[in-house]
């Protein structure tokens, strides 16, 4: 279970670089991005970060096969805009869940701007501690679009949450950060994650078939490299530092980001 001190960490995490968020992923994209390559070498950076975004949900969306008649639970929803943006492209119902008020009233704004026929509810919660309307709703599909990584210490119950809100044979979609080292402290050898393959265990155990696994990390490097530019011109050397040691511990595989499609057993 999260304690307080740490759901007080994930809220501040948002709401102390909510403005650098806005200004250099776009407004609501709170994940990483999905390129195209030409051999090792992104072919399509210049699409900008937010589209870079929705072409992750939309691949994700693909690889779990969501339709019209999906019902996604999306676990850690940031300010919305993968749920919105799999409503609109696969017309599936989507319910977000995120501990953060404040991304939770980003996405209820971001949805207000759109289409009244799009079937997505945003609702403020724990993973740990659903809300009652969720609780009572059993889901095809349960989404994680890098939201787990702020509760590694947790994974396998974060996971078992997943499982225990999907109907039989349902399937769980993630996408995040894995270690050794922890995504946010690269340089702090005391803070450590999951790597790769203890990730796939991890989902294994808590009784899911792996359908996709993919080392997605070339893609976390794309976007990263990206987001260290715009700091630069920005001269922020905040976020410079930070993107800079995130790329070269990206490079020297101490942290990575994996994509996983399973099915409850």
């Amino acid at each position: 279970m999260t304690t307080i001190e740490e759901v007080r960490a994930i809220k501040a995490h948002y709401d102390n670089h909510r403005e650098w968020h806005d200004l250099a992923r776009g407004n609501g994209n709170l994940g990483d991005g999905y390129y195209t390559f030409v051999g090792t070498e992104p072919a399509n950076l210049d699409i900008g970060f937010p589209e870079a975004c929705r072409r992750m949900t939309r691949y994700l969306g693909t690889l779990g096969q969501l339709d019209t008649r999906s019902i996604v639970l999306d676990m850690g929803c940031g300010e919305g805009t993968p749920a919105i943006t799999m409503a609109k492209q696969f017309g599936c119902k989507v319910v977000g869940v995120d501990v953060s008020e404040n991304n939770i009233a980003s996405a209820r704004k971001f949805l207000s701007e759109e289409s009244s026929t799009l079937n997505v509810q945003f609702h403020e919660g724990n993973f740990f501690d659903m809300p009652a309307r969720v609780q009572h709703e059993m889901f095809t599909h349960v989404w994680a679009q890098v939201s787990f990584f702020h509760t590694h210490a947790h994974l396998r119950k974060c996971i078992d949450v997943a499982a225990s809100m999907l109907k039989s044979g349902g399937t769980f979609i993630l996408v995040d950060y894995c270690g050794p080292r922890h995504p946010v402290f690269t340089r702090d050898t005391s803070k450590s994650a999951p790597d790769m393959n203890e990730y796939i265990q991890t989902v294994k155990d808590a009784g899911f078939n792996i359908l996709v696994q993919e080392d997605a990390s070339r893609h976390f490097l794309a976007g990263t490299t990206f987001l260290r530019k715009i700091a630069g011109e920005e001269k922020n050397t905040f976020e410079i530092n930070f993107y800079d040691g995130r790329i070269s511990s990206i490079k020297e595989k101490l942290i990575g980001m994996v994509i996983i499609v399973a099915q409850k057993k």
